[in-house]
């Protein structure tokens, strides 16, 4: 359970499906379609309203959050890691995405990368979840959120790693803060 809604996971004999709860999910819905193909993104099953709410049910995507203590990772793999994968998804071809705004610059955001929402497995990508706000944006969107969820998991010192394996020109301290703070919720 979040602010944003209700998540759960049924298992069963045709595998695993995650059904998510909240006041409007149609955006991630059609994020999740126009994705399809370009990222490892879960596969929407069904969609529907019921008292008020939209129910969205996705198909179980293989792997775990990359931080996940049975990956087996240290941090400073977690935070290289994190930003080879970022820079490979910011590389996609967006030109006709539909959400967000077209300008230069502008590439394909997650939106909330975070590292609940990069999935591993076998050492590589496997699923990117939490799509609701992905879209055309700023790189520096997603490049906050990376640096805000590796202090949050890991305290100060990896961010550098991070920015360094996406290929961001190097920042002093206080610039890299300043960049975690436009995402801090």
């Amino acid at each position: 359970m979040s602010w944003a809604g209700t998540v759960w996971r049924l298992t069963g004999e045709d595998g695993e499906i995650f059904v998510k709860r909240a006041a409007d999910l149609t955006g991630e819905r059609d994020r999740l379609t126009w994705l399809a193909g370009r990222w490892p993104v879960p596969e929407v099953h069904g969609f529907f309203q019921v008292l008020g709410d939209d129910w969205l049910l996705t198909r179980a995507v293989p792997g775990m959050p990359m931080y996940h203590p049975s990956v087996g990772w240290e941090p400073r793999q977690v935070a290289t890691t994190l930003g080879e994968i970022l820079k490979t998804l910011h590389a996609t071809q967006a030109g006709d995405c539909p959400f967000g705004v077209r300008r230069r610059g502008h590439v394909l955001v997650h939106g909330d990368y975070c590292l609940p929402n990069v999935l591993v497995r076998e050492g590589k990508l496997s699923g990117i979840v939490d799509v609701g706000l992905s879209g055309l944006g700023t790189p520096e969107a997603d490049l906050a959120a990376g640096v805000w969820t590796l202090q949050y998991n890991y305290g100060k010192g990896f961010a550098r790693s991070f920015l360094e394996a996406y290929g961001w020109p190097p920042m002093s301290d206080e610039a890299i803060e300043k960049l975690r703070r436009r995402y801090a919720r």
